[in-house]
């Protein structure tokens, strides 16, 4: 986010530890920005946008923007696509008729750089990298309050179901500041 737009959201007053700041000015930015921006990287297997009518659209979405507010970037997995030597994390539909127990899904998975896939002198690192980051992946999703089971023999995992509303997912109440 531009740096002028975030100066003018107010944060709170540092001196008053009751209240907590006001995200609404900062929602409303990502969703017209970040977040809309995931959601519109969205692809099915073949790098064509995601239909809104398939059955796991839903759930990417949700998927895309949740990781997309944890810092990780998407990647644009199509390989036609001008960016996708950047790497980033790679949201693939999988439909119930594709998985082997008939569970669909959002496939996760960490795709590097090209720099670093593509070098033929560095592959303990890409394959060191992508697994350590399929490991993070997995645990982000974990913490974000997704269901998570791993998914191929790549290390990447299988978002099966929405988020689970509850104490790892809401915002932290007056109550429970000072149990740090």
């Amino acid at each position: 986010m531009p740096e002028e737009r975030s100066s003018d959201l107010n944060l709170g007053d540092p001196e008053d530890g009751f209240q907590p700041p006001d995200l609404r000015p900062l929602r409303t930015l990502a969703e017209r920005e970040e977040l809309a921006d995931a959601r519109a990287r969205l692809a099915d297997g073949l790098g064509h946008s995601l239909p809104a009518g398939d059955p796991n659209a839903p759930l990417a979405r949700d998927v895309a923007a949740a990781l997309t507010e944890a810092g990780f970037t998407l990647h644009n997995c199509a390989p036609h696509h001008p960016q996708y030597q950047l790497g980033g994390v790679c949201l693939l539909p999988i439909p119930s008729s594709h998985s082997s127990d008939g569970q669909g899904g959002i496939a996760v998975s960490w795709t590097t750089h090209n720099l670093l896939a593509m070098d033929w002198e560095r592959g303990r690192e890409r394959q060191g990298t992508q697994d350590a980051m399929n490991r993070a992946l997995a645990g982000v999703l974990k913490a974000l309050g997704y269901q998570v089971r791993p998914f191929g023999t790549g290390g990447a995992s299988l978002v099966t179901e929405p988020r689970r509303r509850g104490p790892l997912t809401t915002p932290r109440n007056r109550a429970s500041r000072g149990r740090r």
